[in-house]
């Protein structure tokens, strides 16, 4: 499904926000599974530095995209 994705994004938005967004997939999963301890792993609540972080990532995706 990544192999498949990543090969329909590219020619519509660019290899470079394809990685990005990527990228903020990985983060934002992260973030899930450490906020509620998912596999076995160590709680460490969301922060608002966090969501910021991902909030300026998918806004930059956004921007480069429609300019």
């Amino acid at each position: 499904m990544y192999v498949l994705g990543c090969s329909w994004l590219v020619p519509q938005i660019g290899t470079g926000q394809v990685i990005v967004l990527v990228l903020f997939g990985q983060l934002f999963f992260s973030a899930i599974i450490d906020n509620w301890g998912l596999l076995h792993s160590k709680v460490n609540p969301i922060n608002l530095m966090r969501i910021l972080g991902l909030i300026t990532m998918f806004i930059g995706v956004v921007v480069l995209h429609f300019i």
